[in-house]
C-alpha cells in the first residue's frame, strides 16, 4: 500500500541509530519502513546518536548536542556498547532545573536552527516529533506556526507516569502542564506507543489518539540460527534478559529475592536454571546482580552488539521482561517485541503491566508479580519444571510487526496532510 504520490515526512528524534538504545530502534523501523510505502524520510537526529546513514532516510540531518560534549557526566561515565556498568546518580541541578527536560538547552537550539533551515527551502509535507525528550515537541509547535502538519509521538507519558517522579516546585509543575497541553492540542495528530498512554491523553485532553506500538523487524529474524550459544549453559534452562537495567526506575531486585528463595526452598530447582542478563547496568544494579551469593546462577556478559543480542535472544530457553508493576503500567520495553520475533517463551515480571497484556493477548508466555519474590519464584520453578506455555497467536503477534505498523502510519500521515 503507498501513499498518494507518496509524502516528504521529517521525523525529529534525539536518537536514532547506530545508538544501541530502545528509541533508536523505533526510529529505525519508522524509516525503514515508511520509506517502503512511498514516503521520502528526513531524519532530523543528534550527533550524541553517532554517524552514518539510517536505512530508508532519503537524508540524515545530524546536529550537535552538548549530551555529545564533556559537559555530560553521562559521556564520561557510560562506557561503550561492550561495557558492563555504567554510573547512576540523582539528576543533576541542571537536569533538575530545565522544564520539559534537560534536552532543551542541549539539543533543541542547535536542532531549531535546522528546521528553519528545511521550512525555507523543501518544505516537508508532514513533521513527526517524537519523545522522550519532550522537548522535541517543541520543534513541532514551531513548524506547526508555519502551517507543516504535524503528528506529536509519544513513546512515554508526558505528565503521565513520569519515570523520575513529577518536578519538586509547584512553578515546574505548572510549566510543564502548559507545554504538554500545547502540545496536544495544537498537534494534527497524537500517536501513543502504549495503551495506557492513549488513554490518559484521551481522557485529559478529550481528543482521539492513535496507538502506534513499537515493533519487530521481519527482516532481523534467522529461525536458521544456531540453538545453542557459547554465553548460554547448555546444561542449564536460561532465562535470558536483554537491555540496560537501572536507569529508569526498573530494578532486579525482587528477581534476585526471588532466586535467594528458590536456592534456599527448591536447590535442586535452583541448580538447573540461570539468569543472564546481556546489557549495560547501573552500577548500583551491577553490583546487586553480581553479588557472591548468586554466583553460578545469575551472570552478567554485559552490552553486546546487536547481532550477538538477536542470536542469544534466539538460543534462550526463556526471554525475560522486568517491569515495576503497578507503579508504571504503561510500560512495554522495546526488548519485548523483538522477543515477540523469535519462537521463544516469555516471562513478565508485572502482571499488571502493559507488557504482560501485550504477551497475553498473543499467547507467547506468561506473567507474574513484579515485587512479589515468591511469586516469582513460583514462575521460575513452573518454568525449570518444562510447564508448558500458552500456544502463540501468529496473526496476534504480526500486529506488532513494523512493515504493518508502517501502514497504520501512513494513514494517520495521510489524514494530516490531506485537512
Amino acid at each position: 500500500m503507498s501513499p498518494p504520490d507518496g509524502r516528504s515526512v521529517l521525523l525529529v528524534a534525539q536518537f536514532s541509530p547506530p545508538s544501541f538504545v530502545v528509541a533508536a530502534r523505533r526510529v529505525a523501523g519508522m524509516t525503514k519502513y515508511l520509506a517502503r510505502v512511498g514516503h521520502r524520510v528526513t531524519v532530523l537526529t543528534s550527533e550524541f546518536s553517532g554517524e552514518g546513514p539510517i536505512d530508508g532516510a532519503a537524508q540524515v540531518i545530524r546536529t550537535p548536542d552538548l549530551m555529545a560534549s564533556s559537559l555530560n557526566w553521562r559521556r564520561r561515565h557510560v562506557r561503550t556498547p561492550t561495557g558492563r556498568a555504567a554510573t547512576t546518580r540523582p539528576p543533576s541541578r541542571v537536569e533538575s532545573a530545565f522544564v520539559p527536560d534537560v534536552s532543551l538547552i542541549t539539543w533543541v537550539p542547535f536542532a531549531a536552527r535546522a528546521t528553519r533551515r528545511l521550512a525555507k527551502g523543501e518544505r516537508p509535507d508532514c513533521v513527526i516529533t517524537t519523545s522522550p525528550p519532550q522537548s522535541a515537541h517543541l520543534l513541532g509547535l514551531r513548524l506547526a506556526r508555519l502551517g507543516i502538519p504535524w503528528i506529536a509521538e509519544l513513546r512515554d507519558g508526558w505528565r503521565f507516569e513520569r519515570p523520575r517522579g513529577d518536578w519538586p516546585t509547584r512553578a515546574q509543575r505548572r510549566i510543564d502542564d502548559r507545554l504538554e497541553g500545547a502540545a496536544i492540542r495544537r498537534a494534527d495528530a497524537v500517536v501513543a506507543v502504549t495503551r495506557p498512554i492513549a488513554e490518559d491523553i484521551e481522557r485529559r485532553y478529550d481528543r482521539s489518539v492513535a496507538l502506534i506500538t513499537n515493533g519487530f523487524d521481519p527482516e532481523e529474524v534467522d529461525e536458521d540460527v544456531s540453538p545453542s550459544n557459547p554465553l548460554l549453559d547448555p546444561e542449564r534452562i536460561s532465562l535470558v534478559h536483554t537491555g540496560s537495567m537501572g536507569f529508569t526506575g526498573g530494578s532486579a531486585k525482587h528477581l534476585v529475592d526471588a532466586l535467594r528463595l528458590l536456592r534456599t526452598d527448591a536447590p535442586e530447582v535452583a541448580a538447573r536454571v540461570e539468569v543472564v542478563f546481556a546489557g549495560l547496568l547501573s552500577t548500583d544494579e551491577a553490583k546487586l546482580l553480581e553479588s557472591r551469593d548468586l554466583e553460578g546462577i545469575v551472570r552478567c556478559v554485559g552490552a553486546l552488539e546487536r547481532p550477538d543480542v538477536l542470536r542469544m535472544q534466539r538460543a534462550a530457553d526463556v526471554l525475560l521482561v522486568v517491569t515495576e508493576g503497578a507503579r508504571r503500567p504503561s510500560v512495554a520495553t522495546g526488548k519485548l517485541f523483538e522477543y515477540l520475533a523469535t519462537s521463544r517463551p516469555i516471562l513478565v515480571l508485572g502482571a499488571e503491566s502493559e507488557a504482560a497484556r501485550i504477551v497475553i493477548s498473543t499467547g507467547r508466555g506468561i506473567v507474574t508479580s513484579a515485587d512479589d519474590p515468591r511469586a516469582i519464584a513460583q514462575s521460575l520453578r513452573a518454568v525449570a519444571d518444562g510447564e508448558p506455555s500458552p500456544v502463540p497467536d501468529q496473526e496476534e503477534v504480526q500486529r506488532y510487526s513494523w512493515p504493518g505498523l508502517a501502514v497504520a502510519y501512513s494513514a494517520v500521515i495521510e489524514q494530516v496532510c490531506s485537512r
